[in-house]
């Protein structure tokens, strides 16, 4: 491979055949980070070594950029078509562009077996375009490679199956490492890890677990090859069968890859032993688990000293947890810090040993009351970095129904644009907004409607508070991207609840806009 030319960033394919070409966007995540003020600080000498000039989030390249690219994947095949098996995870690409003219490329369909699919695409200006993952033989798992001859653009990664609806932004980076500090593999459970390579050289890979046996590393998921421009799916559940939590660090010893873990959990059998009853843990039980859902989540990574979430709530059918993993060799000593929407409740102090996890159960805890909202920051005190989520599972009494998770946030900005908005008769849509500064801030809520960007609401928030946007509140039913813009940085958390029946629960950040 040549050599990169000055100005481009080698981590990066200079060009794709057929593609558009890809225009670095290293200057934008740092001035990004620099307008959030939260450039991770350096671990201490205790904490293990992480890739320098790791892109802790995905970011849209600035409005005059050339191109961006972006990176997706865990998702099944939709050659199928609605109202037919389609597979357990559906999936389909959304393109919001928040530009003042239309953005045209090429979404490269990368299937798991089988030869990919280039699909020319335009996206009109303030608007969206959805590009449903499919293939002519059909694959039983998908990517997809989104080149954009302009700035300022979103990409999500959807699916939409009879389990429910999630999404998360697709990656704009390529990593040697990606870390999951949650999983389970059941009778009614599996988790795939979907390694993508966007890159013109071959990648290899190993897989290591944490699990209730302890540090597991199999020798099937050692020296995986993951082709040039090739995507490749890993089963946990061929060789780590029947664990209740599994954490998992994927490494690449050559190249680099985006990785992606598709959580599924089917409806437990009539009759069967169910996670959480005393008949589980009786010595001959394969107990399963007691609610279904999906859910997808793009791997962080890197681990980070500190990790924020806008949204939370816990109680009344829905159980919260916040799941941190520590994969480097010392322990990390953690404060987790909650702000509630009512009241407050102090910080709770917890350590995390040398590849070890551990959870802060929010029921379980009587400082976080149930049915209040909260944001939530987790802290390392001793500089040793971490991995952490907060997920959810919902169930009667809730009006909800189905599985959520989602990485902790590591970057504030002031303007987020969101692919996809789903608060329709089916589902609630809720924009949470976490101020992490000492300074109150104004925020206004535009929604893209094909034509320009429509403000529909405006919320202050204050320093070290959350506020939300209640999206049903302000519409109606839509369907269609929005721009959140403040006056200061921000995190700004996308969830959507399936209602009515619907199941489905949909956990994300936004994309910062350079």
């Amino acid at each position: 491979m040549a050599d990169p030319r000055p100005g481009e960033d080698p981590s990066r394919p200079l060009h794709r055949s057929g593609s558009a070409a890809r225009a670095p966007i290293l200057v934008v995540l740092v001035g990004a980070l620099i307008l959030g003020g939260l450039i991770d600080r350096a671990p201490g000498a205790a904490a293990p070594a992480v890739v320098s000039s790791v892109q802790p989030v995905p970011v849209a390249a600035p409005a005059q950029a050339l191109s961006s690219s972006w990176f997706c994947a865990g998702a099944t095949d939709d050659h199928l078509g609605a109202g037919a098996d389609r597979g357990v995870a559906p999936g389909a690409v959304v393109i919001a562009n928040s530009g003042s003219a239309a953005a045209t490329g090429v979404v490269t369909l990368v299937p798991s077996v089988g030869s990919q699919v280039q699909i020319p695409v335009s996206v009109g200006a303030d608007g969206q375009t959805v590009i449903n993952e499919d293939v002519p033989a059909g694959a039983a798992w998908i990517g997809a490679i989104v080149d954009i001859n302009a700035g300022g653009v979103a990409v999500e990664q959807r699916i939409d199956g009879s389990l429910g609806e999630t999404s998360a932004p697709c990656a704009t980076a390529g990593s040697s490492q990606w870390y999951f500090p949650t999983g389970a593999t059941l009778v009614n459970a599996a988790v795939v890890i979907s390694l993508l390579n966007p890159y013109p050289t071959d990648a290899v890979v190993d897989m290591s677990f944490t699990t209730a046996e302890g540090l597991e590393q199999p020798q099937e998921f050692q020296a995986v090859l993951v082709p040039r421009d090739g995507l490749v799916s890993v089963n946990l559940g061929d060789h780590l069968r029947r664990r209740q939590a599994i954490a998992t660090t994927v490494t690449a010893r050559s190249g680099r890859v985006v990785a992606w873990k598709t959580d599924v959990v089917t409806p437990p059998a009539s009759g069967a032993v169910l996670l959480g009853t005393p008949a589980a843990s009786a010595p001959l039980a394969d107990p399963a688990a007691p609610i279904p859902g999906v859910t997808l989540t793009l791997g962080e990574p890197a681990p980070a000293t500190e990790w924020t979430w806008a949204d939370g709530v816990a109680g009344d059918g829905v159980d919260e947890q916040y799941v941190i993993y520590n994969p480097g060799p010392a322990t990390a000593q953690l404060r987790l810090s909650l702000d509630l929407q009512q009241g407050e409740a102090e910080p709770f102090d917890l350590s995390v040993g040398p590849y070890q996890v551990n959870a802060v159960v929010s029921s379980e805890e009587v400082r976080i009351p149930p049915g209040v909202s909260h944001s939530a920051i987790l802290q390392s005190i001793n500089g040793v970095p971490v991995v952490a989520e907060r997920t959810i599972s919902a169930t009667s009494p809730s009006a909800w129904s189905g599985l959520g998770e989602l990485p902790g946030g590591q970057l504030a900005a002031d303007r987020w644009l969101v692919a996809t908005d789903p608060a329709n008769s089916h589902y609630d849509g809720t924009v949470v907004l976490y101020n992490p500064g000492s300074v109150t801030i104004q925020a206004i809520l535009a929604g893209l409607d094909g034509r320009a960007q429509v403000p529909l609401s405006t919320i202050t928030v204050g320093p070290g508070r959350r506020a939300a946007f209640a999206l049903d509140d302000l519409r109606g039913v839509v369907d269609e991207p929005f721009v959140v813009s403040a006056s200061g940085p921000v995190y700004v958390e996308s969830d959507y609840y399936g209602i009515n029946g619907t199941p489905g629960i949909s956990l994300s950040f936004g994309v910062p806009l350079s």
